[in-house]
């Protein structure tokens, strides 16, 4: 299953479809006047079903994987009932146009001839008003559905391994160095803003693997759109989570804001990996915390550098292991 709303085709914003109308009308002709006027108003009644298309060919919002319908609950920042309202709105807007565009067709068809133009413009003024007053629910879902296409193909049946934790512990390296991708690598918070995707192989079996935007320890309602798109996949994407501290002297976060972190994700009752990374720039405070801790809490952990390729073997036979036993099951 990839991404399902990237082959779908948007329309024009209300803005752009009636000045593509006005600029191909002059060119239409006819046989007659009465045909010019009725081919122009043919040509917009293409251009409206293309809304009517739209709305048909968008994924059945209640059948998305849990994955991708959070995901477009977050990439529009409302609810998904007002995502449903709106692409009603579209329909009902849509069929509203076309209905009165054929019935002006008709009119000229039955009308003198020296009446065509004037019903001509008096359809496109109707229909070109009705699709304005709709302008904003319109154009919000065209942005809504070009923003859901830019998300990076994630198929949820695949096995998966997540690597998530706190922002700037490392989780880009990691992820470049035991799959395909090469997402963004930088010294500062938030650096990862979209979800990455990188494959590797496992005895012929493909796995994708994730990089998760990075997530603080504060309640779900403060946090950002980055952060939420983070905690769908965590919580949707059924895999192996790598959780990664940052037990360096250069460590943004302290012992309890990632540990509190890690609680919150086992809590989705995931298979989990937990990884100190930066190993060869430790805090000995820093580390003797999170190992006790962890320790505490009868919580196995491995010690890497994703930088420097310390562990990093170990760590991939690890995921291995779990890959494999993930598919037997």
């Amino acid at each position: 299953m990839l991404n399902p709303f990237e082959k779908l085709n948007c329309p024009p914003k209300v803005e752009d479809l009636i000045k593509i109308v006005l600029g191909r009308l002059p060119k239409i002709s006819g046989n007659t006047i009465k045909d010019r006027e009725i081919r122009r108003l043919i040509y917009y009644d293409e251009q409206v079903k293309r809304y009517l298309n739209f709305v048909n060919s968008f994924p059945r919002i209640d059948n998305l994987h849990p994955f991708y319908k959070e995901a477009l609950e977050i990439t529009a920042g409302k609810s998904i009932d007002n995502i449903k309202i709106c692409l009603s709105i579209i329909n009902k807007t849509s069929l509203t146009a076309s209905s009165i565009l054929k019935r002006y067709i008709n009119e000229i068809r039955k009308s003198d001839e020296t009446l065509a133009n004037k019903l001509m413009r008096q359809a496109f003024g109707r229909v070109s008003s009705l699709l304005r007053k709709r302008k904003d629910c319109i154009d919000w879902i065209i942005d809504l559905t070009k923003n859901m296409k830019k998300m990076k193909s994630i198929d949820p049946e695949m096995p998966t391994v997540i690597i998530a934790g706190s922002p700037n512990v490392g989780k880009s390296t990691l992820v470049s160095k035991i799959s395909s991708a090469k997402p963004e690598i930088a010294n500062y918070p938030f650096t990862t803003k979209e979800i990455h995707v990188g494959h590797f192989d496992v005895n012929e079996i493909k796995v994708q693997v994730i990089d998760t935007p990075g997530i603080l320890d504060r309640p779900m309602k403060e946090r950002n759109q980055i952060e939420r798109k983070a905690i769908n996949a965590i919580k949707n994407l059924n895999g192996i989570i790598v959780f990664l501290f940052d037990i360096s002297q250069q460590s943004l976060y302290s012992p309890k804001e990632q540990f509190d972190l890690l609680r919150e994700i086992l809590e989705f009752n995931k298979n989990a990996i937990i990884a100190l990374n930066k190993i060869d720039s430790k805090d000995e405070k820093l580390y003797a915390e999170v190992s006790k801790m962890l320790r505490e809490n009868s919580l196995n952990f491995m010690e890497i550098s994703a930088e420097n390729n310390i562990g990093i073997d170990d760590l991939k036979e690890e995921i291995k292991k779990r890959v494999l036993e993930m598919v037997k099951q």
